[in-house]
């Protein structure tokens, strides 16, 4: 028996939109993993800056550059306490595993425990004369005091 003329077989759509879907679902799964591997924590791996008292040593002179070039007003006390903070945070960096010259003072005093608190309490003396260009009075008055603290803690460090 035939079927009438009006009915009609069902329309049966094309494969390309199964291997879209399947594609996309590809896509979005790969989107996943790439972010899960690009965002898992890597261990630190130990610097090799040279043995404490060598790395010491050279960090000390750095130090007493910066204070002699700001006691002459030959660099102004601002840029003095930006150069106390690079020599600071390279130091720890050639002595402990941790990469203190990319982290925030924030990511610092979360690792406190670790590093200890006299880093965290030298970094914050410096940073307020760091940032800000218009109080000139304040990194000046500031300045022995982190740059003392910075002393103490490169000679002190263990």
């Amino acid at each position: 028996m035939r079927a009438p003329d009006e009915l009609v077989d069902p329309v049966s759509y094309s494969s390309l939109w199964l291997w879209l879907a399947v594609v996309g679902l590809v896509v979005v799964v790969a989107y996943y993993l790439l972010v899960a591997w690009a965002g898992r924590r890597r261990p630190e791996v130990p610097r090799q800056g040279g043995d404490v008292a060598t790395v010491r040593q050279r960090h000390l002179g750095e130090l007493e550059r910066i204070e002699r070039e700001v006691a002459s007003g030959s660099l102004p006390a601002r840029e003095g306490h930006q150069q106390l903070s690079t020599t600071l945070r390279s130091y720890v960096a050639e002595v402990t595993p941790v990469n203190a010259p990319v982290l925030a003072l924030d990511d610092l005093r979360r690792r406190a425990g670790e590093l200890g608190p006299q880093l965290v309490d030298a970094l914050e003396v410096m940073y307020p004369p760091e940032f800000a260009p218009d109080d000139v009075g304040g990194a000046e008055r500031a300045f022995d005091d982190a740059a003392r603290r910075a002393r103490t803690l490169v000679e002190t460090w263990s």
